[in-house]
């Protein structure tokens, strides 16, 4: 059974995404603020933003750089990022945004995944990335320097550069404008072959859901344009919708406030640590918060009691999204307009986007009940914003993409006689006990939702019955708590099945999250004691 939202198709321009944001841009456009970094206080304009780009374009034309070419990017969020990446897809070569965060192997990895053929940095990453450059066999002219450094391009030589726009022929429907990195459902990261139709289609998309909101907004972007979901919409929404932009390098609770006071922004773009400090945090209360008219948790599932804290402690509306990196990523959002959409969904398709919720054992659609949710299933999605692929990884690929244009998304949901979906847990990270399968999900909103707690992992450990596991809780606390492990085990045994209690608490100083927010299961186990 195929599922569609209720928001109408919307037709789509077939035009790269440099000519969506940049062949509208008047002289009024361009004296506006498209960006101001909050660390620096550095402006930039729409016009800054373009000429940048132009430069960028015409300096990567000249030195050989075109369709088929990939070209990186490892920098914290910063206003020369916006030129940077729309200077590279202008010049018909893709960007590869590297994460910040990552250490010279993984990123001479990616560097050799995507065959990029310079990288863009900073002073304080250089030393991680010419290793990494090294590694994978770029020239040390190749780096490309955002302040110069011996031996390495300067990047005001690009901004320098006379501009002499690339003649290139773009397919929007087949040309790569974006080669993010993703695990899929499972393995290794793999370089995701993202069209300019793709972007342009999702963004466009997306933002009929927040159309309602009219002209005029702003937004703080601290969420890593390094990632999918900051680089869709923050970076290029932002750019797109002539809202400004302030760049945060990372997510730094204080300057956050310090911002909201300060610019006044109407729409947080935020995943779900960032909203549980919304939610409990006591310094929130500090600054005013009647500016803000929306916030959007995406990247990872947002309890819905959560979001319920913060809308009656901002009195602001909050909605939760869905998407992967594979499907440019936003598939699924609440309406603006639906508070009858519990905030613990995901929401409700936008518009082009076609979903089915599939039986992972049968591969068989379950059925919807008339009312209430239907048993869970795999969600699969299509639609102009599917990936064309892994780049050289055809069996991958097949994996995550069949034949007929859906992407097994890895994720097991429900979806209701509205249309409504909710993530139920990851497909391959369910824990399976006494013949029933616990959703690490689940446990760790409850967890999540206790006054002391501020942030929870659940994994699971050896059973002492061959083949089962014991699912067991990583709980990182709220300062100042006095809670005890025990005394969360019991407060959370009340509230569950008897074969979903936890085998028991440690007390962690963090739990481990990616840049974009999401668990890193895989590093769960090492923090359960040896004894458990």
């Amino acid at each position: 059974m195929e599922h569609r939202g209720p928001m109408p198709d919307i037709e789509l321009p077939d035009v790269s995404l440099y000519d969506l944001i940049f062949a509208s841009l008047t002289a009024e456009d361009a004296a506006l603020t498209a960006a101001i970094e909050t660390e620096t206080g550095l402006v930039t304009t729409f016009g800054e933003v373009k000429a940048q780009a132009d430069s960028v374009a015409t300096w990567l034309a000249a030195h050989d750089i075109g369709p088929g070419d990939a070209v990186a990017i490892d920098l914290t969020n910063c206003p020369t990022y916006l030129g940077a990446f729309h200077g590279i897809a202008r010049s018909g070569a893709a960007c590869t945004p590297v994460n910040p965060a990552a250490i010279a192997p993984e990123i001479a990895r990616q560097l050799k995944l995507t065959k990029a053929r310079y990288v863009l940095t900073n002073n304080a990453l250089l030393p991680k990335v010419a290793e990494a450059a090294a590694t994978a066999g770029l020239p040390q002219e190749n780096v490309i320097v955002l302040g110069g450094a011996s031996g390495h391009t300067d990047y005001a030589e690009l901004l320098a550069t006379p501009v002499s726009l690339p003649n290139v022929d773009i397919d929007p429907a087949t040309h790569i404008a974006c080669l993010p990195v993703s695990s899929g459902t499972t393995g290794l990261p793999k370089a995701v072959m993202l069209s300019h139709r793709n972007l342009v289609s999702n963004m466009l998309c997306f933002n009929e859901v927040l159309n309602p909101l009219g002209d005029g907004q702003s937004l703080i972007a601290f969420l890593p344009y390094s990632h999918i979901y900051g680089l869709t919409t923050n970076l290029n929404y932002g750019l797109h919708r002539r809202f400004p932009q302030y760049t945060m390098a990372s997510f730094a609770p204080q300057l956050f406030l310090e911002t909201v006071a300060k610019h006044r922004p109407s729409l947080l773009f935020v995943v779900p640590p960032v909203a549980a400090f919304l939610a409990k945090h006591p310094a929130v209360a500090s600054v005013p918060w009647d500016s803000v008219k929306l916030v959007i948790s995406g990247a990872a599932p947002m309890d819905g009691a959560i979001g319920d804290a913060i809308e009656a402690r901002l009195n602001t509306r909050v909605i939760q999204g869905y998407g992967m990196t594979e499907l440019s990523p936003v598939t699924h959002v609440i309406p603006i307009d639906r508070p009858d959409i519990d905030l613990g969904t995901i929401g409700l398709a936008i518009p082009h986007t076609r979903f089915r919720v599939v039986d992972p054992e049968t591969g068989q659609d379950v059925a919807v009940p008339d009312e209430g949710a239907s048993a869970p299933g795999e969600l699969w999605c299509a639609g102009p914003n599917t990936m064309l692929g892994y780049l050289d990884q055809r069996t991958d690929t097949d994996a995550v993409l069949d034949a007929e244009g859906w992407v097994h998304t890895g994720d097991l949901v429900t979806v209701d006689h509205r249309g409504a979906v909710r993530v139920v847990d990851r497909i391959k990270e369910l824990i399976k006990r006494r013949g029933y399968q616990v959703a690490p999900a689940e446990l760790e909103a409850l967890l999540a939702a206790h006054p002391q707690v501020a942030d929870a992992g659940v994994t699971g450990i050896a059973s002492s019955t061959a083949g089962e596991q014991v699912p067991y809780g990583l709980v990182q606390l709220r300062e100042g708590a006095t809670v005890t492990p025990a005394e969360l085990v019991h407060w959370l045994s009340e509230q569950v099945a008897s074969y979903k209690r936890l085998g028991g608490i440690t007390i962690v100083e963090k739990v481990p999250r990616s840049a974009a927010g999401k668990i890193l299961r895989r590093e769960l186990g090492a923090l359960v004691p040896a004894r458990s």
